[in-house]
């Protein structure tokens, strides 16, 4: 019997009641071409073949899609049947039947096999009523009082089941057997990785599939039970689930697979178990609902039927157990369930409204029964009120529908229904054109065009959900008609459309739950409970759940299980430790709170401080591991909630010593000392109240003297971020609250913290200053040639602090490509020594086995301070890395000495590290490790840091041995990727003196050309005067096909530079032409901002090139929509590697690195490419663990710079102090009869004096005229 005769409604007799009457059933007239099976796989009475149109095609060989290759019963989630097969009732058995008889015939077969199935669910009234209790029924979704929700089963502790590492011995390729391994041994040391799971999930299904259709035999059908890798396939799946949302597509799979696996009732109920978290989790899904009532039919069917000789024995026992468990009310009351949850889908709805009619009524353009014409007239006039895409289709099936059953009464019926639903139809023709997108942009896999027009859908439906608002509040005036759908929030539908297609956006997420609030809905715990679940690793989506959670006055119980949830899975933590110090931040809030409750007890008291207390120390352990700095929190959020309680409990003393703690990690933050300088404050209230009284306690409560110490704590505290805040505070509060020896001291500290403030700004402007001298001097480097390097420039290492800082707007005088030089001061050879990585680190061989890294420290830590050791297990060596060359040498005083049982070979590892330059620019580690991995074994690739230059483009490579590393000198010269590669072996005692270039007054600038000038148009007019070596005609970046109305050319003679200087004001083009010489150190006009090809973006949205010529330029929201920002940018990637990631989403028109923040701004061509880059680079892995996210530009320029620690501190220096000495207040006698308070007006005048100051010696530092590198080291001698 195969899948028609299953399911086909036709087959049964019709009855007038709705309560089918006979279990037998006809042959299908619509059945397909059998054969016959041999062998044991082919004997499979339940199960069907892989045939899902879901499935890509690629996944399932051809032969699996053919009609003849369907078994009998076969599943409906494999090959559905078509609506035009199922025509009529379906049969059930009789209500009636004796539940003693089903014991009975259940006792003749083994007990294991008759005992029905526990359900998750509870029993239906039904059942309770027909059977007693003894044979539990399966209710219809939706129906139980406390439905199982997919997030409460699946975010619980990290998968604990690990997969089998060895795969050699299975049926699967070799090649996906290696991947395999590759992947199991990934999630292993990183669990969090959601596409390591899914890649092996869709590996392991893909040989399910390969298993039971053999491509070598296309007529063979293998049992999917003896599957060898079934136990990994449903681990991995329930490894993923506990971490992850499974998806939409996911689901489909799973509940296709285990549908072909599922014989007996227990096992069936447990695939309609999943389909219930299915369409639970991924809320409104058509597809899924559509699986879950085809299965619960099929399941039906099954039960109805005559057992098979395959089945055996227990055959029988196990359908009267479905017969109980799989009724026709349950079926009928999953689908009328399915109908209501998709509803709300314009474009997909009536895919499951056509299939509830044809299960319900068959075909219903035949007649019917009374009470069945009844209930279908009902349905199809609601229905036709609902807005939906085949509005026109189900229209016809009703005019069908009343010609054959109501005819007398067509014309009355069609005319009140057409009346009656003609507002749907009007509202979807309103929005057809973005249903008409959504489709297209589905068809072609369009992600972010899908994505744009979503929001502008949602757009739309906000303006006219105002408009009818605006309708209902106007009364007895005319105004323009509004069509308004009373059926479902067009608004709310929308959003949960476009969360069940960006499942893992957080802002669709975050819009939906903000639009319910506003509408005062009831149903937010489980639309965030499904938002957590796909966007597990976001803080603001937990918080939210935890707040609303709190409002509802949901059990503490629960709510501390919703905190379990999200701290759990280790998804918060690998997400970095500022969003999971969302999520405690919101615990605490939610401890403290409840110990303020009126009816609070000294229970909520203790639970609250345990709790904020483990959530400190959680947080502060996790930003340990990640290494965050211990400011990491500047808002110190945790310790205020914190100190609150122990304000809220009396004990302040304790509250104090919470503040003096984090003195040394939050010191250098003002808000800090603010918040320290307030608890004092009402620290002194609180404290004047309960210890005074009258008259008295209005005394104490005019001074703070405790307050005032911490301000004056804060102002001398070394490296105080913005001391102005706080001087502010200091004299307001004197002013305000103290005498006027008090308000006489604050003024003096005052004065001396403005000094101090003035000449810093003065030092920083005198530095900018100098280094935009600098920054000439290095651009004019930048246009050396890369032959120069290969004919003996060597350009060497140095360090970080001694680079010299660029800005963001630096232009190239070559192109993006060039090779960036970076040469060093003339050094003496010690110092050069002792400052260079190659000549500091030592080669330790002959080590023990498996000794720790840290013993080799402390073995060589008397030598001198360790920076790094790299400990070579397979060789038994490691490269011990000292802080300077003089430790280096020490160490080898080592070599012969013994070491847990070994004698030690200690020599310099010197000649092993190689130099490399002028690369491609997209060159990363993997490039460069794949281009020299033949030559030897590489130990590290180590990039400079840009963080100071962000032109810089070279790299050290370390081999294991110095003959490796001349092996792979052969490559210098070499040519790659059309550049000529620089690879040397490195020394730094061959390192230059910078150099300047100098174009010999070669070059010539040119202006005011016609913005439709072409470069060989301007090569052509200038030629005349001799040969141009170099012409450079800079494009307009926002508008195509025009320059900017400037060129610089370069002569190969002054000579002919010069007698091309007499074009000036003569006319090109028709228009007058302006033409300078270049001089060596500068240019003749004046630049407010230098060109380049990635201006930098300004704040009115305009490029710092020419903002100030450009008469048209894009709007400024244009560009901010076309911009993203990225964050967590390893400071060692440049532009060209960004700029070449993102170009794989769309066109690029710049990228604005953003070293000292750890980020970079992309600007697109257009706004769906960028739509599209947020989606595809948020957790895109840009360097081996470093995975990069998408943010805004303000959070993004809120990060610090990278600071890269060494594996091993360095040692303090000998008597220095940490903490800063606390000077409490000076309290002086008060005068008797003296006015409090006076100095009327000199704090005013006083703050407006020091003004002053400080804009005069910025402004002096910025207009005396260019300085020297000597001025600057002059200056900083006599400081």
């Amino acid at each position: 019997m195969d899948i028609n005769s299953l399911l086909s409604p036709s087959e049964t007799p019709r009855s007038n009641s709705l309560t089918p009457t006979s279990a037998e059933s006809v042959k299908s007239p619509f059945k397909h071409v059998q054969r016959t099976h041999t062998g044991t796989g082919s004997q499979l009475a339940a199960s069907s073949p892989l045939s899902r149109s879901i499935l890509p095609p690629s996944s399932i060989p051809a032969h699996v899609r053919s009609p003849s290759q369907q078994p009998s019963h076969s599943s409906p989630l494999i090959s559905p049947v078509p609506a035009a097969t199922l025509s009529g009732h379906f049969s059930r058995s009789s209500s009636s039947q004796n539940i003693e008889t089903l014991a009975e015939l259940g006792s003749h077969s083994h007990p294991s096999k008759t005992t029905p199935p526990i359900l998750s669910s509870h029993d239906s009234s039904d059942s309770q009523k027909s059977s007693a209790g003894l044979f539990p029924r399966l209710t219809s979704a939706g129906s139980t009082s406390n439905p199982r929700a997919s997030f409460d089963i699946a975010m619980v502790e990290t998968p604990q089941q690990v997969l089998r590492v060895d795969y050699s011995e299975t049926s699967l390729s070799l090649e996906s057997q290696e991947r395999l391994a590759e992947l199991v041994a990934y999630i292993q040391e990183m669990p969090s990785m959601y596409e390591a799971h899914k890649e092996i999930i869709k590996i392991l299904h893909q040989g399910f599939v390969d298993h039971i259709y053999p491509s070598s035999s296309p007529n063979a059908r293998r049992d999917p039970r003896t599957y060898e890798l079934l136990s990994e396939l449903r681990q991995a799946r329930e490894n993923f689930d506990k971490l992850f949302a499974v998806g939409e597509e996911q689901w489909l799979d799973w509940l296709q697979d285990e549908s072909i696996l599922a014989q007996t009732a227990e096992e069936r109920v447990n695939v309609v178990d999943k389909c219930r978290r299915a369409v639970e989790e991924e809320h409104g899904s058509a597809r899924l609902w559509i699986t879950y009532g085809d299965w619960v039919l099929h399941c039906y069917k099954w039960a109805l039927d005559p057992p098979t000789d395959i089945e055996g024995e227990n055959g029988e026992a196990e359908r009267l157990v479905g017969r109980e468990v799989f009724d026709w009310k349950l079926v009928l009351d999953i689908w009328d369930k399915a109908i209501h949850s998709t509803k709300h889908d314009m474009a997909q709805s009536h895919e499951v409204w056509d299939k509830y009619m044809i299960v319900r009524f068959g075909d219903v353009g035949q007649k019917l029964s009374p009470a069945d014409t009844a209930s279908a007239l009902d349905l199809f006039q609601a229905r036709l009120r609902v807005p939906h895409a085949m509005w026109e289709q189900t229209f016809q099936s009703f005019s069908s529908f009343i010609s054959a059953n109501l005819p007398a009464e067509y014309e009355t019926i069609m005319s009140a229904t057409l009346r009656e639903s003609s507002t749907a139809k009007e509202i979807f023709a309103e929005r057809d054109t973005f249903e008409s997108a959504l489709r297209q942009a589905q068809d072609n896999a369009d992600q972010a065009l899908e994505y744009s027009t979503f929001d502008q859908y949602i757009v739309f439906e906000r303006t006219e959900q105002e408009k009818v608002t605006k309708r209902r509040n106007i009364k007895g005036k005319r105004h323009i008609k509004v069509v308004e759908n009373t059926e479902f929030d067009m608004v709310a539908a929308l959003y949960a459309r476009a969360v069940l297609r960006f499942p893992a956006v957080v802002t669709i997420w975050e819009a939906h739950f903000d639009y319910l609030v506003e509408r005062s809905r009831s149903d937010l715990l489980p639309l965030l409970g499904r938002a957590t679940k796909h966007c597990p690793w976001s803080g603001a989506l937990w918080k939210q759940y935890l707040l609303t959670s709190e409002i509802a006055e949901v059990d503490f119980d629960e709510t501390e299980k919703i905190k379990h949830k999200a701290t759990s899975t280790g998804l918060l933590d690998a997400a970095g430790v500022d969003q999971a110090l969302i999520i405690y931040d919101a615990w605490c809030g939610y401890l403290l709170r409840r110990t303020k409750r009126p009816e609070a007890t000294e229970e909520d008291a203790d639970v609250a401080e345990m709790g904020i207390r483990s959530s400190i120390e959680a947080v502060q352990s996790l930003a340990s591991k990640q290494g965050s700095s211990p400011d990491f929190d500047s808002s110190f959020r945790l310790q205020r909630k914190y100190v609150e309680y122990l304000k809220s409990q009396g004990r302040f003393d304790n509250a104090r010593a919470q503040f003096d703690d984090a003195v040394a990690d939050f010191g250098k933050c003002y808000k800090f000392w603010l918040t320290f300088y307030e608890f004092e404050l009402q620290k002194s209230v609180q404290m004047a109240f309960i210890q005074h009284g009258g008259g008295e306690r209005l005394s104490t409560l005019w001074s703070a003297p405790f307050a005032v110490g911490v301000l004056k704590q804060g102002l001398q505290y070394p490296g105080l971020d913005e001391p102005e805040h706080l001087v502010d505070a200091l004299l307001d509060h004197c002013e305000d609250c103290e005498d006027a020896d008090e308000l006489q001291h604050a003024l003096g500290l005052a004065r001396k913290v403005q000094k101090d403030v003035v000449e810093r700004k003065r030092l920083e402007a005198l530095q900018a200053e100098n280094i935009a001298l600098s920054s000439q001097k290095a651009e004019q480097q930048a246009s050396s040639r890369t032959e120069d390097v290969a004919n003996g420039l060597h350009i060497g290492k140095r360090k970080r602090e001694d680079d010299i800082q660029e800005t963001d707007n630096k232009k190239r005088n070559t192109t993006a490509d060039e090779m960036q030089q970076s040469v060093e001061d003339t050094l003496g050879q010690d110092e050069l020594l002792k400052r260079d990585r190659e000549h500091s680190s030592i080669l330790v061989r002959n080590l023990p086995g498996n000794v720790h890294e840290n013993k080799i420290r402390q073995f060589f830590d008397s030598c001198g301070v360790v920076k790094h050791v790299k400990y070579l297990a397979e060789e038994n060596s490691a490269v011990v890395e000292f802080e300077d060359a003089d430790a280096a040498a020490f160490a080898l005083s080592r070599d012969g000495r013994e070491f847990e049982g070994a004698e030690l070979s200690v020599v310099l590892n010197t000649g092993s590290t190689l130099y490399i330059t002028n690369y491609p620019a997209t060159a990363d580690d993997a490039f460069i490790r794949n281009l020299l991995r033949p030559y030897g074994e590489i130990i590290s690739v180590r990039f400079p840091s840009l963080q100071k230059n962000k032109r810089r483009r070279f790299c050290y490579v370390e081999f294991k041995l110095p003959s490796e590393a001349r092996a792979a000198t052969e490559l210098d010269g070499k040519e790659v990727d059309g550049l000529q590669i620089v690879v040397k072996v490195s020394n730094p005692a061959a390192r230059h003196a910078r150099t300047e270039t100098n174009d010999d007054g070669r070059k010539i600038f040119v202006g005011q050309l016609p913005f439709k000038a072409k470069a060989d148009e301007v090569e052509e007019f200038f030629s005349q005067f001799g040969t141009l070596e170099n012409i450079r005609v800079p494009q307009d970046l926002n508008a195509r096909n025009r320059i900017r109305g400037i060129a610089f050319l370069t002569f190969a003679t002054a000579d002919q530079a010069r007698a091309a200087l007499a074009m000036h004001e003569h006319e090109f083009m028709g228009r007058k032409i302006t033409v300078s010489q270049v001089e060596e150190k500068g240019r003749t006009t004046k630049q407010g901002s230098r060109f380049s090809k990635s201006p930098s973006v300004q704040i009115n949205g305009e490029d710092g090139a020419n903002a100030s010529a450009k008469k048209e330029s894009s709007p400024i929201e244009d560009r901010k929509q076309r911009t993203v920002a990225i964050a967590d940018v390893p400071d060692t990637v440049n532009e060209s590697r960004i700029k070449a990631m993102a170009e794989k989403c769309g066109p690029v028109r710049k990228v604005v690195l953003k070293t000292n923040h750890q980020g970079a701004l992309i600007e697109f061509e257009g706004i769906a490419d960028a739509g599209r880059a947020m989606m595809e680079l948020d957790g895109h892995e840009i360097d081996p663990g470093r995975r990069i996210r998408v943010t805004t530009e303000g959070e993004m320029l809120r990060q610090k710079a990278e600071h890269k620690e060494e594996q091993f501190a360095k040692r303090p220096a000998a008597g220095r102090s940490t903490n800063p000495s606390v000077q409490g207040p000076v309290r002086r006698p008060q005068q008797p009869g003296g006015r409090k308070g006076g100095h009327l007006g000199q704090r005013s005048a006083f703050l407006a004096q020091i003004d002053q100051k400080s804009r005069m010696a910025t402004d002096t530092a910025l207009q005396n005229g260019k300085r020297t590198n000597d001025d600057f080291r002059n200056m900083l001698k006599k400081e």
